[in-house]
């Protein structure tokens, strides 16, 4: 690896970020060379420790590289070298690039260039902290700039209200989910007295301390909903889909939600060896179940949505729902090897992916002026076609595309753990994970739907939105990114399979074992799974519909809608968001500004104010009387003495000035002979 990669690889960004307000300031296209240059440079330095982890030079036995003087038992600043850290380092500099080299072109005409470009490098930058972190609490910093990132980025354009609103509705949803976090983080060192990520590993003794007293389910659990909020997950999720449409270049922020089944992919070794303590079977149980309800519901929403970032929103928080569910299922079995395979194969893949169909839809965006699907309809691009291509028959799992062996291998999964649990004895676990199973294979039937929906509303043909509207030129930073991002898309997507054999290598020093050695032992795993036949089923009856209603246009979706009442409350019921976003308002939004309201009007207005007219009324009066009475009778009234006085002497020795000679001389001899006689009579005390 390159000398110092693990620092430098988010340092760089954090440096540029903190000088792009003076190069900014010097030419406006300086911050844009910069933001290229320091994330091009960090891309460089992550890539430089993949062959070091590849090749066994460097493992997870090697020490932490920490700062001396900035380390103790709860503080400090390291990194942890291993082949998550680096799997994740690499992916996020590498989108992070293309995408950085897209934002040249796309936010060339924007006026806050500067202020994005920070909020961009201090994204990476914290992301990269995240990842690196050798301790929880080093980990949370990162977490939080993350976060205050996204927020900026949400909130950009803070003079439309609507935007504003957006921004301050990612920051609550986000900081409840971090206060969680911080307070299992704070919990753990607690009991343990150490965060660092190594020592935490090595004993389970602490969760033990925690079991028995009855902390350990609520401490995981809190720990979880950090990653629930950040992962987007149910029920926290609605703060994506508004916080990515509001955002000037909303594809910069996609990757912030992997941050959520990253930190549970760190933890899971570590919670997976305290499994036999009371309440981690119901944690790894609940994780599973959020994420497979997750993968469901938020792709139902997707199904009905006008907006396309909306919608690629919402199906980032459903692919990630299958993420969160292998993760959980993991955990849950005797050998957490072929789910924590599976989550994180699906996430450094879904990464590029959802990157991709980002960057497909802001270059149509860019082009036609809208985000609505309906006035996108008519486009016509042949690279926008086949990046929009590869990525929505990926996420909709067509057979031996990167999708459908992702999902195929998580819902094999659901199906080993039902079997292991039913020959253990433990009925409820086995029905549990045939739910699982069930709503994953639901997920996929509906993400093919809306998948194909998305194409067709926005490439077929005929007289439709786009082609009435003026098109803007795209530039060719534009063409460059996007072209590059569909080839290296492209390559994971069809040599996926290929593809997993080399990636468990890469992580075996994590898991201790080698699962899929060869491309064989892969498909000995998946293909004979009755998964394979009800994805392909799924796949099928998810798609068939949608091809039908959006892309050979044979039935109308509006008019089926309206002649099927039972249709039409369906599909109110997906556009208002399962009410969930409803919900939010109701029970926290509202209330809290009735409360605020009534606060002012009683406490504000009716308390605070009042009496501060109060006081300030009665130090009025008392001034008026101290003005009157010393301002004017006193003070002022001795100045006008003493210049009376002062002017009145004058006028008299003024007269003693005649200008003529003779008085003059007279005087100075007196005024000499005055002289004499002090010095006499006085010159004794003179030192």
């Amino acid at each position: 690896m390159l000398p110092y990669a693990p620092w430098l690889c988010w340092l760089i960004p954090i440096f540029g970020a903190i000088a792009t307000p003076l190069v900014g300031a010097i030419r406006r296209k300086f911050s844009s060379y910069l933001a290229v240059l320091s994330i091009g440079m960090s891309a460089l330095f992550s890539f430089s420790m993949i062959p070091d982890i590849y090749f066994g030079t460097v493992g997870t036995a090697q020490p932490d590289l920490t700062i001396p003087w900035i380390s103790n038992s709860l503080i400090q600043v390291g990194v942890y070298i291993d082949p998550l850290s680096v799997l994740m380092a690499s992916v996020i500099t590498c989108i992070g690039f293309l995408v950085t080299v897209f934002s040249v072109a796309y936010m060339q005409e924007e006026p806050s260039l500067a202020r994005f470009w920070f909020l961009i490098q201090l994204f990476i930058g914290g992301y990269i902290v995240i990842v690196m972190a050798n301790n929880l609490l080093f980990m949370f910093i990162g977490w939080e700039i993350v976060g205050i990132c996204c927020t900026g980025l949400a909130a950009f354009w803070y003079k439309d209200p609507s935007k504003a609103h957006m921004g301050l509705k990612t920051f609550i949803l986000l900081r409840v989910a971090d206060v969680l976090l911080l307070a299992s983080i704070l919990l753990i060192y607690t009991y343990a007295g150490t965060l660092n990520i190594r020592e935490l590993a090595g004993s389970s003794n602490w969760m033990g301390e925690l079991s028995r007293s009855g902390l350990l389910f609520i401490t995981v659990l809190m720990f979880f909903g950090g990653a629930v909020g950040k992962a987007a997950q149910f029920p926290l999720q609605e703060w994506l889909p508004d916080a990515l449409a509001a955002s000037p270049s909303c594809f910069n922020a996609l990757t912030e939600c992997l941050a959520g089944p990253f930190i549970m992919a760190r933890v899971l070794p570590i919670f997976h060896g305290g499994i036999e303590y009371s309440g981690m079977v119901n944690f790894f149980l609940v994780m599973a179940f959020v994420g497979a309800l997750t993968a469901v519901i938020s792709a139902l929403i997707a199904t009905v949505q006008t907006n396309v970032f909306k919608v690629l929103s919402y199906s980032i928080s459903s692919v990630i729902g299958y993420m969160i569910a292998a993760l959980g299922l993991a955990g849950l079995m005797t050998d957490i090897s072929g789910g924590y395979l599976a989550g994180t194969f699906l996430l450094t893949i879904d990464a590029f992916i959802s990157a991709l169909l980002f960057l497909t839809a802001a270059y149509i965006f860019y082009t036609v002026g809208s985000d609505n699907l309906h006035y996108m309809s008519g486009f016509k691009s042949r690279i926008a076609h086949r990046s929009m291509e590869v990525g929505a028959l990926a996420i909709a799992g067509i057979p031996l595309l990167s999708g459908f062996w992702c999902t195929n291998w998580i819902q094999t999964v659901a199906l080993d753990f039902a079997r292991e649990a039913g020959v253990k004895g433990q009925s409820t676990l086995m029905i549990s994970g045939y739910v699982i199973f069930a709503l994953l294979i639901i997920g996929g039937g509906i993400t093919a739907f809306y998948g194909l929906r998305m194409m067709g509303l926005i490439f077929r043909k005929g007289n439709h939105g786009s082609e009435e509207r003026v098109l803007k030129k795209v530039p060719f930073l534009m063409r460059i990114s996007l072209a590059a991002t569909l080839g290296v898309t492209a390559f994971l997507d069809f040599l996926a399979l290929l593809l997993i054999p080399s990636f468990n290598k890469f992580l075996q020093p994590l898991l201790h074992t080698l699962t899929f050695p060869t491309i064989v032992d892969v498909l000995v795993y998946i293909v004979p799974s009755i998964s394979t036949v009800l994805t392909c089923v799924a796949v099928a009856v998810g798609g068939y519909p949608a091809y039908q209603l959006y892309i050979a246009r044979r039935v109308d979706p509006a008019k089926l809608i309206k002649e099927h009442p039972f249709l039409k409350k369906i599909h109110t019921f997906f556009w208002n968001r399962f009410y969930i976003n409803a919900l939010y308002y109701k029970i926290f939004a509202y209330p809290a500004i009735t409360l605020s309201k009534g606060l002012y009007k009683r406490l504000e207005f009716g308390g605070i104010d009042t009496f501060n007219y109060a006081v300030a009324g009665f130090f009025k009066r008392i001034s008026k009387a101290a003005y009157k009475k010393l301002e004017l009778g006193g003070i002022d009234a001795l100045n006008y003495l003493i210049a009376n006085v002062t002017t009145s002497f004058c006028r008299r020795f003024r007269k003693t000035h005649s200008g003529i000679l003779s008085y003059n001389m007279l005087a100075v001899s007196v005024g000499i002979v005055l002289l004499i006689v002090l010095i006499f009579i006085f010159g004794g005390f003179i030192p």
